[in-house]
């Protein structure tokens, strides 16, 4: 693969959170800014950016290619899943911070890091294919994950799946598979507001980075091992485990990058909601985004 496109997007994300980093620093931005602009991304944002995904790609993709599809999504997400759990063990960390940590490697920021990356790289061909992505991560990481944090099965409840960019993907997906064409001013307007994004996403990551220590947040040598985990290990595995089984190089891209992207901001907020270690959570979601920056092209150029 031509690592010229990756390279570029991957500074341009970089340049973008960085701009956002320096308004935290400055005051420009803060943690309300931060919250309530994380809301309209995935409320607004996002569920425009999936719509618009349809109008554009060319794309066959039968409902037995739909399925399959999701099936390695999943699997894509049990290996990760799989790996933390272990690592947690290995690496003899508390109940708290283990699930954690196996939430951390498993659930990585799809919305803010690998729908921009996957757009950059693959058009609207690869980001429909991501988006798909968003059936399974739903309801995996409002089950499984939050059982994760709370270190209790019992926490599953599948009512927390339903999301807006879980609805407007299983309509972009509807309309992709029926065929329906929207207006052409429907589309403008599609196209206009999802171009906010990816510029809003990094800018919320950087500015949420800035809110914190940065002494602080890589102080502790088991959250570089985390990192380890999530950034490296991880992808590695979903590309040898996966690749027999699929045959289409631009999915194949796709679970690259995304199993390859930094741990989901969801750690924090879901840490937050159950009354665990949120500082910890934090210095993961820090970290590996700040590493990510490297370690995503060594993926990408390694792998593809």
């Amino acid at each position: 693969m031509d690592m010229g496109p990756v390279l570029t997007q991957m500074g341009i994300l970089v340049f973008i959170m960085a701009v956002g980093f320096v308004c935290t620093k400055i005051g420009v931005t803060d943690q309300e800014f931060t919250r309530s602009s994380s809301k309209v991304v995935l409320n607004v944002f996002l569920v425009f950016t999936i719509l618009n995904s349809v109008t554009t790609a060319e794309l066959e993709l039968s409902f037995s290619d739909l399925g399959a599809d999701m099936l390695i999504y999943c699997v894509m997400l049990i290996i990760p899943a799989i790996i933390g759990l272990l690592g947690a063990k290995l690496l003899r960390m508390d109940a708290a911070r283990g699930g954690i940590a196996a939430f951390s490697v498993c659930f990585t920021n799809t919305v803010f890091v690998g729908f921009p990356l996957v757009e950059a790289v693959y058009g609207a061909e690869g980001l429909l294919l991501a988006t798909i992505s968003n059936i399974p991560y739903n309801i995996i990481v409002y089950t499984l994950g939050i059982a994760m944090i709370d270190g209790d099965v019992k926490s599953m409840n599948i009512k927390n799946a339903l999301s807006a960019p879980l609805i407007s993907t299983v309509i972009a997906v509807g309309f992709f598979m029926t065929g329906w064409k929207l207006p052409g001013p429907v589309i403008e307007c599609l196209d206009v507001i999802s171009g906010g994004t990816v510029p809003v996403s990094m800018l919320i990551v950087g500015s949420s980075l800035g809110a914190m220590s940065i002494k602080k947040a890589l102080g502790d040598w088991r959250v570089y091992m985390v990192c380890f985990l999530k950034l490296i290990i991880a992808p590695v595995v979903c590309f040898f485990v996966l690749k027999p089984f699929v045959h289409d190089e631009i999915l194949l891209g796709v679970i690259v990058i995304l199993s390859a992207c930094p741990t989901a901001t969801l750690a924090t907020i879901l840490a937050i909601r159950s009354g665990k270690d949120e500082a910890y959570a934090s210095q993961c979601v820090f970290a590996s985004t700040v590493f990510s920056a490297v370690t995503i092209p060594l993926m990408i150029w390694l792998l593809l």
